[in-house]
């Protein structure tokens, strides 16, 4: 079944970071923007924002979604520049507005030129993604929309600006800048990886413009947010409960995939996934279950019948003649059900880590 851009705009709405504080410190190579109180004020903005341009495309993205391939059953890795390439180019303008834009002295309004369209994408599709935008809100000050053709190259000078809320013009262009300087090469903050297309602007991911490390836990608990306050409540005991116990948590962001991932030796035990098209999971790389089968033999029928199928690519072993997910190791919804089951998860995750 294919995931719509509508799908993509629910999931975007939730991985959009939730919770941003109301002061921290920003990194000197943008405060030649404006000062710190007002990039603050503008990444909410911008967040705001977002969330609108995700309701609108809820609401009407069937005028917006005209490709149709179908992701692979088991990718949680999506990318939107060849699934839903409306989005990667209303994200490709917003991008270039913010990054070649000049704020003006008020701060009301950002002047641009026609290096903000992307050769690569048609005059059409370009236009059509400046229409989009002023359904969002945005004001285009320099473009007749309502004509049928036009000449790109002939639009020197484009005034934009956001009545509803100024600030979200600084926020946009400060998010940009981080984009293009984190978002479009490996970086590795601490215990966080932004790889190439983390999609730092359309998350609005504030913790790049901090002037200080992110602790892990604050992206956990903005990841599992639109979880039940019982699954939340569980994760984060699992979290510090391994911890506790001496295993390393990473993250890793990929093109609105969210992986955190705990692992011993090097060796991944468990991760949480949230993406587009496996939804919100536990991830378990077991590989020792042979070391305690009487322990496995207490857990529920369908833990039982998970881990008798094994882990690994199922080609491999024999037991499918296509990819069956079975190298991302054995995956368990993160819903309401998993409340049932937490102690045998415990038990399990603590059997394995006897045997790594």
């Amino acid at each position: 079944m294919r995931r719509t851009l509508k799908d993509m705009a629910r999931h975007l709405k939730n991985v959009i970071t939730p919770e941003i504080p109301e002061t921290y410190t920003i990194n000197p190579m943008f405060r030649d923007i404006s000062n710190e109180e007002n990039i603050r004020e503008g990444v909410l903005a911008f967040r705001n924002f977002l969330y609108k341009l995700c309701d609108i495309l809820i609401a009407e993205g069937d005028s917006y979604d005209n490709h149709k391939k179908i992701i692979h059953a088991f990718d949680d890795r999506v990318s939107i520049s060849v699934y839903y390439p409306f989005l990667h180019n209303v994200k490709c303008l917003l991008l270039s507005i913010g990054f070649n834009s000049v704020l003006s002295e008020n701060a009301q309004s950002l002047d641009v030129g026609n290096n903000i369209f992307n050769t690569k994408i048609s005059v059409t599709k370009n236009i059509r993604s400046l229409r989009f935008l002023t359904d969002c809100g945005i004001l285009i000050d320099g473009i007749d929309l309502k004509q049928k053709k036009h000449d790109l190259s002939k639009f020197e000078r484009i005034k934009i600006s956001y009545p509803d809320n100024p600030a979200m013009l600084t926020g946009l262009k400060v998010m940009a800048i981080a984009e293009r300087e984190f978002g479009t090469k490996a970086n590795k903050f601490k215990a966080i990886s932004y790889c190439r297309f983390s999609d730092i602007l359309l998350r609005c991911d504030y913790r790049v413009l901090k002037n200080n490390e992110t602790d892990v836990i604050s992206i956990l608990k903005d990841t599992i947010k639109p979880l039940s306050v019982n699954v939340q409540d569980f994760i984060l005991q699992l979290h510090q409960r391994y911890l506790d116990k001496g295993l390393k948590c990473n993250v890793e962001i990929k093109d609105l995939w969210i992986k955190i991932k705990y692992s011993c030796k090097r060796n991944e035990i468990w991760g949480i996934n949230a993406s587009l098209n496996n939804g919100y999971q536990i991830n378990i790389k077991a590989k020792n279950t042979h070391k305690y089968v009487d322990a496995i033999e207490k857990f529920p029928s369908f833990l039982q019948e998970m881990i008798e199928k094994g882990y690994g690519c199922g080609k491999k072993r024999g037991i499918s003649d296509s990819c069956d997910g079975g190298c991302r190791g054995f995956r368990i919804s993160l819903d309401d059900s998993i409340i049932d089951i937490s102690n045998a998860i415990e038990t399990w995750f603590d059997k394995e880590l006897l045997f790594v």
